[in-house]
Parts: C-alpha cells; sequence; structure tokens
C-alpha cells in the first residue's frame, strides 16, 4: 500500500496536501518496514512536508508525527521539509495566538531533541510581531496554555513566548480597539498576576501597556465592567487590574479610569465597597489606594456631565463635587494623607491636567471645580498653606494660572484659608529681586575695576 501511495507522490512533481493527508502519509513513512533505501524515504519526507499547502498550519497531532519523523530519520535528514513550513510567511496571515503558541509548542519540544537550539523560536516571534492581528477570542484558554508550557519547558525556555504573547496582546488593541472585552482584560490581568513568581524583566512594560488597554475598555464597556466589579467570583482578579493600573497607569489611563469609576453612584460605591473589601489580601493599603484613587482618578472629574447623579440642589442645577463628598463621607482623612511625590489631594485638584479624552486632545483643563477644592480644603484646612512639591508653588498659584471663572473663585478660597501667603510671596519676591540686583552691583563693580 505505502509502495503504491509513494509512486503517486513521486510521479508528481508538485503536490499539495491538506493536514490530515500529510500526517497520514508521514505515519505509514514512520511505521513501514520498507526496504527502500533511506535516502529514497528521507526524499519521500521532505517532499511531504514541502506539499502541506501553503494556506494552511500544522495541527498538534501533525506537529507530533513531525516529531515522529525526527525521531526516525534524523533532524539533519528532513530539515529541509521543517523549514519549508515555518519560514512560510503565507502560513502567517490572519494567525491569531494560539497558532505561535502551538508552533513554539513544537519548537521547544524539537529544540530538546538538538545539540544546538535552532533559530525558529526567534524567526516565529519576529514572524508574530508582524503577523496580521486577529481578534482574541479565547483568552482563558491562551492562559491555560502558556502556563501549561512554562510547567513543561521551564520559564527560562518561556521567557521570551511570554514577552511576545503579551506584546501581542496590547498590540491587538491598539491595532483594533474592538478588542478590548472585559473578559479578555480581566483574564490577562490574571495571568500577569501568575507571573510574579518568574524573574520578568519586560513585567513593567507589560504592566503599563495593560494598563493603558484597561483604562480604555472599562471607559468604552461601562455596563461590563460594573457587572465584573459586582460578581463575587470575578472581583478579585478585576481588583488586582485595578491595583496595576493605580501603580502603573499614565496620567491619561487614570483619569480615563477616573471617567468610569465616577459616571454613576452605583458604580463608584461598588467601586469603594471592592478595594475595602479585597484591597488587603491583594498586598495593598486599603487608604493609601483609595487616597491615590480620589487624587489621580476622580479630583478633576465633575459630575455635571453624568445623569447617573441625582443629586440636584435648590436650583435644580446638579452639584459637580457630589463623588468627592461621597468618598470623602467614609475616608475624611484621605486629604490629609501625603503621597511618594509628596503632594496631598489639594494638589492635585488644584493643578491642571493635560490628557486625551475620547478621539479629542483637550489641553490645559482647569483644576477641579470650586466645590470639589471647597469639599478637600474643609477636610484638610492646613492643605492651603502646603507647596506642591512638583511645581514648587502654594495651592492657590496652582488654580490662578488658569483664566477660567470658576478658577477664580478656587484662588479665593484658597488666599482665604490662609491670607498671609501672599505676602509670603511678596517677601520672596523681594529676597530674589534684592540678590539680582546684589549680583548684577557685584558684576559692574569688577567690570569699573
Amino acid at each position: 500500500m505505502l509502495e503504491r501511495v509513494l509512486k503517486v507522490v513521486e510521479e508528481k512533481k508538485k503536490s499539495k496536501f491538506d493536514v490530515r493527508s500529510c500526517q497520514k502519509l508521514l505515519q505509514m513513512l514512520v511505521r513501514s518496514r520498507s526496504q527502500n533505501a533511506l535516502s529514497d524515504r528521507v526524499a519521500f519526507v521532505n517532499k511531504i512536508l514541502c506539499g502541506l499547502s501553503p494556506l494552511l498550519e500544522p495541527d498538534d497531532q501533525l506537529y507530533n508525527m513531525i516529531l515522529s519523523v525526527v525521531d526516525k530519520f534524523g533532524y539533519d535528514n528532513v530539515n529541509s521539509g521543517i523549514q519549508k513550513i515555518l519560514n512560510d510567511k503565507t502560513r502567517m496571515k490572519d494567525r491569531d495566538l494560539l497558532f505561535f503558541l502551538q508552533r513554539a509548542q513544537f519548537i521547544l519540544t524539537l529544540n530538546k531533541t538538538l545539540e544546538n537550539d535552532s533559530d525558529y523560536l526567534e524567526k516565529s516571534i519576529s514572524d508574530l510581531s508582524v503577523s496580521t492581528t486577529k481578534t482574541i477570542v479565547n483568552s482563558a484558554g491562551i492562559n491555560s496554555t502558556i502556563l501549561s508550557m512554562i510547567e513543561e519547558h521551564g520559564w527560562e525556555d518561556m521567557a521570551s513566548v511570554v514577552k511576545a504573547s503579551l506584546s501581542y496582546m496590547h498590540r491587538v488593541v491598539s491595532d483594533n480597539k474592538t478588542n478590548l472585552s472585559i473578559s479578555t482584560l480581566v483574564n490577562r490581568a490574571d495571568f500577569i498576576w501568575k507571573l510574579h513568581g518568574y524573574p520578568c524583566d519586560f513585567i513593567q512594560s507589560s504592566l503599563k501597556d495593560f494598563s493603558e488597554d484597561f483604562a480604555l475598555g472599562v471607559q468604552g464597556n461601562r455596563n461590563a465592567s460594573t457587572a465584573r466589579l459586582k460578581g463575587d467570583a470575578t472581583q478579585k482578579v478585576f481588583m488586582r487590574a485595578i491595583c496595576y493600573l493605580m501603580d502603573d497607569g499614565t496620567d491619561e489611563s487614570l483619569k480615563r479610569f477616573g471617567s468610569w469609576a465616577m459616571s454613576t453612584e452605583v458604580v463608584l460605591s461598588t467601586l469603594l465597597t471592592a478595594i475595602t473589601t479585597h484591597s488587603t489580601e491583594l498586598g495593598y493599603n486599603v487608604q493609601i489606594l483609595l487616597r491615590d484613587l480620589l487624587n489621580k482618578c476622580l479630583v478633576q472629574h465633575s459630575t455635571t456631565s453624568y445623569s447617573g447623579w441625582n443629586n440636584l440642589r435648590e436650583d435644580n442645577t446638579r452639584d459637580p463635587s457630589f463623588h468627592i463628598q461621597r468618598i470623602l463621607k467614609d475616608h475624611p482623612n484621605l486629604p490629609r494623607m501625603i503621597d511618594g511625590d509628596g503632594r496631598i489631594t489639594l494638589h492635585y485638584a488644584a493643578a491642571r491636567s493635560n490628557y486625551s479624552t475620547g478621539m479629542s486632545r483637550i489641553n490645559s483643563i482647569a483644576g477641579a471645580p470650586p466645590e470639589t477644592i471647597e469639599h478637600i480644603l474643609k477636610a484638610n484646612p492646613a492643605g492651603a498653606s502646603v507647596r506642591d512639591p512638583v511645581t514648587g508653588v502654594y495651592p492657590f498659584m496652582l488654580t490662578a494660572v488658569s483664566d477660567t471663572i470658576r478658577s477664580v473663585s478656587s484662588t479665593y478660597s484658597l488666599l482665604l484659608a490662609n491670607p498671609s501667603l501672599v505676602m509670603s510671596g511678596i517677601q520672596e519676591a523681594d529676597i530674589a529681586g534684592s540678590r539680582k540686583r546684589k549680583r548684577s552691583d557685584s558684576t559692574n563693580e569688577s567690570s569699573s575695576n
């Protein structure tokens, strides 16, 4: 039977096989006790491997059969066929991450049989970085596959695969904003969490990429995000993602997250409950996490543009600071806490901000609404007299740089808290001017001499 099949294959100058046909033919060659010369059988093997349609990628069964062929005939005898399969760029078109992982699994297993590792893995990683991206559908399956591969091959061999996979996950979001499924993002957070026991020199960049994607995801999928935050089974994993964002997110990502966090009273209340419930067991200080949420995500937002806040004042207008009142009600000490930069909440509220929202760029946004500054100042009156270590100026000066009407109100309130700051500012200006005059006089005297 085999002889007849091989004769047919041999007579064809160009043979194209599907995955199953290729597998069956190789299986027959491996199991055959044919007396044909080794060179003839090796030639058939390479012809079969080279005959796999360039539009098809081997599955696990075919890859395993190729490993059996290597074991039977030796790698050096069949490497031309293997190279044809792994180096053909046509196979990369429209492939997803599972395709890459399947290929990496084969290469890592193959390398164990060789004296020196092949360069196939580096080549596959390079191909992945330029391949056409697709939506990540089975993110849980991807996590499971990678973790199993780490267990089988060890971290040293898998580190480059993991790094390439995380980069790919970020790239498919950058290339196509529809790849922002909350389920996929939460699974990615869970996967990163499980990498903390390994020596990852790339983990910091991966966390920054994730934070950017996560902020976009929650802002664009408010209902799905809220549902995840409420569910007992998913709340802890969602909290991990939030912790990553707080630690590694950019100003833009943090403000995107803040836009979601205070979009409705229900969302903010649910988030505050989750933080107080799970922060400690995840290794985070509850008060520090709440402080960062307040400072980095909430103070420069206003509830007036969100219909999810039903509080109305006597004149039927919305209170822009109700989300701030909500968090300070249960945690009034937050505005008195100093962060890693030496700043307090009032510095963040008074400062101007530069960040994107949606598709437009908003530059030099004035600080928080006067109502927000009023509540923060009430919680920490001494804060008005504390210089901002980042800019070197007092809070009233931070609000004064804006030319909006509301900034005038905020500046006035902050000055009322400590009017002497104006005098100290004048004195400092006089001292600086005096120093300049002395230097000038000294220079002139030297010139005359």
